[in-house]
């Protein structure tokens, strides 16, 4: 029976397995956990010894004994790649652990590199959070003139390693698996990480899209390979909150501080 809506959510949810789209959800293990609907918190075991790489700002607790420190091997990949130009390593000295919720409102995306062909995975710049074990965040260069349309951009992040990555996304978070062959087209504001393996391509959507807001062009993916989108990017939230801030402001840009007449407030 229809309940208020749960008929449609078992259905959509029914149609994305069948389409092969796994749903990223929190999860609970033995070394770490992610809680929380959204501006999700992971909070990572350390046994003594044991390291934690993040980026900065993204320290929410932590058990006594755990010493933070300065990384800055890498600094020119790393920026280039939309990371800082260095990382904080947080060392435990005695058991403990650390909790970390990404710099923006969003999801803790966990990808186990080791599990990954080539240890290799791409992303949006800045995608990278934290992780733990052997996990290098770098810089991908695609010359091709798609790089210009398929909404990646000439520099694309690299996470490379054996140990587990975690990346920051925002809105619903998808992943799909490709099968050697299969295609998928997705906005290009959508795609958040993926495999080496999967081919980037660019499809003309035509001029309409424009005017109807949409992008002129879509991303094209080609498996084999797996591929994690995500609903609401850091791109898309900005452009959100400035198109609305411009609206409201009638189109003169957004004022911080109160409205000079009280007719203006929004009540």
């Amino acid at each position: 029976s229809f309940r208020g809506g749960q008929f449609f959510v078992h259905t959509m949810a029914g149609y994305l397995e069948a389409a092969g789209f796994e749903e990223i959800v929190p999860v609970n293990g033995d070394k770490y956990d992610i809680v929380g609907a959204d501006s999700q918190i992971i909070t990572i075991k350390v046994e003594e010894g044991e390291q934690v790489q993040t980026e900065p700002g993204t320290m929410m607790m932590m058990s006594p004994g755990i010493k933070p420190s300065c990384i800055t091997k890498d600094c020119m990949g790393r920026c280039i790649g939309g990371e800082p130009c260095f990382n904080i390593i947080y060392t435990a000295e005695v058991p403990g652990f650390i909790g970390l919720t990404p710099n923006f409102p969003g999801k803790v995306v966990p990808v186990d590199l080791g599990t990954i062909e080539g240890n290799r995975l791409l992303s949006k710049d800045g995608a990278y959070m934290a992780s733990y074990g052997d996990v290098t965040p770098n810089f991908d260069c695609n010359c091709a003139c798609t790089a210009l349309c398929d909404g990646q951009g000439c520099v694309r992040q690299s996470i490379s390693g054996e140990g587990v990555a975690f990346l920051a996304a925002g809105g619903h978070i998808l992943k799909k698996t490709l099968a050697d062959g299969e295609t998928i087209y997705v906005d290009p504001a959508g795609l958040m990480a993926w495999e080496e393996s999967v081919q980037l391509k660019i499809k003309f959507a035509g001029i309409q899209c424009c005017v109807n807001k949409e992008a002129m062009f879509q991303t094209e993916l080609t498996g084999p390979g797996t591929a994690y989108l995500q609903t609401m990017g850091i791109e898309k939230f900005k452009n959100s909150v400035a198109n609305y801030a411009i609206a409201k402001r009638g189109g003169n840009g957004y004022r911080s501080g109160a409205p000079a007449a009280h007719e203006e407030m929004d009540r």
